[in-house]
């Protein structure tokens, strides 16, 4: 039932996607870097460190670094074993999926290393980056997130991240540009409405 729902999803819409906005101010009120008992140590990295890791996973991130980035590695002793990704700037006007004021960033990527996830490290690495970024004057920062990637809906909510839309591209008839349609997220309760 489950791929004929998806072959008539796709034959009516032609390609589509369905992600979630997830967004959150940067001040978390986390403490930045340390925890208690947690063998790992987050800080900002470059291009060539992500370059010279031992594992290919991490250095098919390298192209998330550079001019209008930030990216930040949690560490288990000089081993990057996840990496957080933030784009602003002309560098996001590329994507461009959600807009941004000055002050804010875009999350682009996360990936942590198989053998280290379910550990907590991608939730310890998001609010440890975005103490940082707010420390750069970064006022809140945005995520995209595939509507069905559980996982990593956990590791944001965890993180405090609250979802404030739903964003759907359709393509029918194979149009030159896709159709996007923003629904926002209506609160249901008072504490919904700060991010």
């Amino acid at each position: 039932m489950k791929s004929f729902a998806k072959w008539l999803m796709h034959l009516i819409l032609g390609d589509y996607s369905a992600y979630y906005i997830y967004a959150r101010s940067c001040d978390t009120g986390e403490p930045s870097c340390a925890v208690a008992g947690f063998p790992f140590r987050f800080e900002e990295i470059d291009e060539s460190a992500i370059s010279r890791s031992l594992d290919v996973l991490i250095r098919e991130q390298a192209y998330y670094a550079g001019s209008g980035s930030h990216v930040y590695a949690c560490l288990e002793g000089d081993r990057i074993v996840a990496l957080c990704s933030y784009w602003f700037g002309e560098r996001y006007l590329k994507r461009n999926f959600w807009p941004l004021a000055d002050n804010e960033a875009k999350l682009v990527q996360i990936i942590s290393l198989p053998e280290f996830r379910g550990r907590g490290i991608a939730t310890s690495l998001i609010n440890a980056s975005l103490q940082d970024m707010a420390g750069k004057g970064y006022g809140k920062a945005y995520a995209r997130i595939w509507h069905s990637n559980i996982p990593s809906i956990r590791a944001f909510e965890r993180a405090g991240w609250r979802r404030i839309a739903l964003v759907m591209e359709i393509n029918p008839f194979r149009q030159r540009r896709p159709i996007r349609m923003r629904f926002k997220r209506v609160p249901r309760k008072p504490e919904d409405y700060s991010i």
